[in-house]
């Protein structure tokens, strides 16, 4: 069976805003005296903030300062978006439309709640949800990545089966939440992971970027509904 849905991930996946989400953290962790390499960060890079906080400074830093930290890192990484230009990855509209001609229903799937999300769009100069079917934000889920929550919200409002989608990510987190969910998972290595890292994460194969699946489309959309007619 051909797949009838796609899901994808936004900061690392569509738009190249990773290091700024790695700088944000680590100037919000300095806000409250603590120094957090940026190498320590970038590994936690793809979960919600919910599960970054407590993985670094563990439930009891959790308990004691999660919120003003989460807090924190938006003002941050607010700033840095109204600063910079994040970089769209290529062919991201291109994508977009062959699926859509192809009657593949698309979903924006992001554990980044909607005023991250705007500000990202307004420093890429992209509207994003103009391209989909559906949005999902962390303020459509209970729980963030790696939890599958917004994987799950996605293709229930895509009106289709797990088995008949395949979410696009670039981290193992997003591999987690997808093996969680019962959705295929399509790895991209413009972000933090490694390709070994992403297979191992159950990636049914990886691109360097969305040009690259883009250009390699039909090969993958066959891959991909290869792997998901063996998990049936």
């Amino acid at each position: 069976m051909a797949l009838r849905g796609m899901i994808f991930d936004i900061d690392g996946t569509l738009v190249d805003t990773n290091p700024a989400h790695v700088l944000a953290w680590r100037r919000a962790f300095q806000r409250y005296g603590y120094d957090v390499p940026t190498e320590r960060i970038k590994i936690e890079i793809g979960k919600g903030g919910d599960k970054l906080v407590p993985s670094v400074l563990g439930q009891d830093g959790e308990d004691r300062i999660g919120e003003a930290l989460r807090q924190a890192q938006k003002e941050e990484f607010l700033k840095i978006a109204e600063r910079d230009h994040f970089r769209v990855f290529p062919c991201v509209p291109e994508l977009f439309q062959v699926l859509r001609e192809r009657e593949i229903r698309t979903a924006l799937a992001t554990s980044s709640d909607k005023k991250h999300l705007k500000a990202t769009m307004a420093s890429a100069r992209i509207d994003l949800p103009s391209l989909a079917d559906v949005l999902v934000t962390k303020d459509d889920a209970q729980a963030s990545k790696p939890a599958p929550d917004v994987i799950i919200v996605a293709w229930e409002k895509l009106a289709v089966s797990p088995a008949e989608c395949a979410m696009v990510g670039d981290t193992v987190y997003d591999g987690q939440a997808c093996q969680a969910a019962g959705v295929v998972f399509v790895g991209v290595l413009s972000g933090p992971s490694t390709e070994s890292e992403l297979l191992q994460a159950g990636a049914c194969g990886v691109w360097r970027d969305t040009g690259h699946l883009y250009a390699d489309l039909d090969r993958a959309l066959e891959i991909a509904a290869l792997a998901a007619a063996a998990s049936r």
